[in-house]
């Protein structure tokens, strides 16, 4: 659905405002992407509150990879939303956006340690791959992470034995932020043995 989407959004992946230009002359078109499914018999997909859906599953390898700041993400993906919902809220404002005050992620607040501590001691895995950006001071104050590297490594530290994997990489930049040094910039991969 998204890779449709895509092909009359004004921002590849992010609906996050309405476009101004006319469509008319672009066809929207519904394609799915082809799966092999006697690959994937026992695949499951759920549409769950994490901290909740994580009491109910079991799983080898737990791949974690949650809000880093107080960007809501349902604002910039709510339309993908409403898509696989197959709703069509009332919208309002310049930028045609409909109330996500019921999908607002708790990762994005003051709590968001709180909740991971949650979800990491409720997990039952043998592994947890994590993926979380923190820019250190180095963004604007929305762009901070919530949860800090140390209450990370706390959280972690309860479940087992906790090994750090990092990558130098281009940050991605829309181009209004100008920021050389993007050494401290990092994704982490956590792996526990427990």
């Amino acid at each position: 659905m998204n890779y449709s989407i895509d092909r009359i959004a004004n921002t590849v992946g992010h609906y996050d405002a309405y476009i101004k230009k006319d469509l008319k002359d672009l066809k929207f078109e519904m394609k799915l992407i082809s799966t092999n499914t006697e690959k994937n018999l026992h695949n499951k997909i759920y549409n769950k509150d994490a901290n909740l859906l994580i009491r109910d599953i079991e799983c080898d390898i737990l791949y974690l990879d949650p809000p880093y700041n107080s960007r809501q993400y349902s604002d910039a993906y709510h339309l993908l939303e409403n898509l696989s919902l197959w709703q069509k809220p009332e919208v309002f404002g310049v930028a045609k956006k409909f109330d996500r005050s019921k999908i607002k992620s708790e990762y994005c607040k003051v709590n968001a340690s709180i909740l991971f501590d949650d979800l990491i001691q409720n997990a039952k895995c043998k592994y947890i791959l994590l993926s979380y950006n923190n820019m250190g001071n180095n963004g604007n104050g929305r762009s901070n992470a919530k949860i800090s590297d140390e209450q990370i490594m706390k959280s972690l530290s309860k479940r087992g034995k906790v090994k750090i994997f990092e990558q130098d990489y281009k940050e991605f930049n829309t181009g209004k932020e100008k920021r050389n040094d993007n050494n401290i910039l990092y994704n982490v991969n956590i792996r526990i043995a427990s």
